[in-house]
């Protein structure tokens, strides 16, 4: 993902505001819903109800106040960052997501994943003195500024914000190699990881058929 050869971009971490639903919209169909393995595995964007309802389901995010972009000196986006608190006492939120589905959406093939992940691995009973985390939903960055220290940068903020709410630990779910692979490079510990060949149907069949080298899901923690 490193392109050191490139030359550094001056750039600013900023709050998104609900004016900035449509352009930010806009960036991760072009980032981050195209190049995502599991939408990429099971050709998502092409289910127009799926593709709508995860625009939704991301954009929604907006209006908890704490997503962050990365913005050049000219304004291009150069990265977003959405994020989430999650509690003790929580009712699973991503359950909702799953029961709102139609039955055999590409959208729910991912959520009935996530959710079976966030229920294995479990993080509040790996970390009982723990009652409230700041997650990380999505970090995504424009391959035109990789390797620039963005995902970094965003990552900071996001510990900066977790702080300010109390939280003491940031948890992210990572389906693509590359995601896992930077966030252990910011000394994410990983609890829990998913072959995706191990994941099938009740006919058998692998649901989620990967390209190389995204072969597992895992769940990353962060104490702060």
């Amino acid at each position: 993902m490193d392109d050191t050869n490139k030359p550094l971009c001056s750039y600013s971490i900023v709050p998104i505001t609900s004016d900035d639903k449509e352009t930010v919209a806009a960036f991760l169909r072009q980032f981050f819903f195209r190049d995502e393995p599991l939408n990429v595995a099971i050709q998502l964007l092409e289910e127009t109800d799926s593709a709508t309802k995860l625009k939704n389901y991301c954009i929604g995010y907006l209006q908890y106040g704490m997503t962050f972009m990365a913005l050049s000196k000219t304004g291009d986006i150069m990265g977003v960052i959405l994020n989430n608190i999650m509690h003790r006492d929580d009712v699973e939120e991503d359950d909702d997501d799953v029961g709102t589905c139609n039955e055999n959406s590409k959208f729910k093939e991912i959520a009935m994943l996530l959710d079976k992940i966030k229920r294995e691995a479990d993080v509040f009973t790996h970390y009982p003195t723990v009652d409230r985390i700041l997650e990380i939903k999505i970090v995504t960055v424009n391959e035109a500024y990789r390797g620039q220290g963005v995902c970094k940068a965003l990552v900071d903020k996001t510990k900066e914000l977790a702080l300010e709410k109390g939280c003491k630990m940031i948890y992210v779910e990572c389906t693509s190699h590359f995601s896992a692979k930077a966030v252990e490079r910011l000394g994410f510990k990983c609890i829990y990881s998913l072959d995706y060949a191990d994941y099938a149907n009740e006919q058998g069949e692998i649901v989620f058929k990967t390209q190389s080298p995204h072969k597992h899901a895992k769940v990353f923690v962060l104490l702060l």
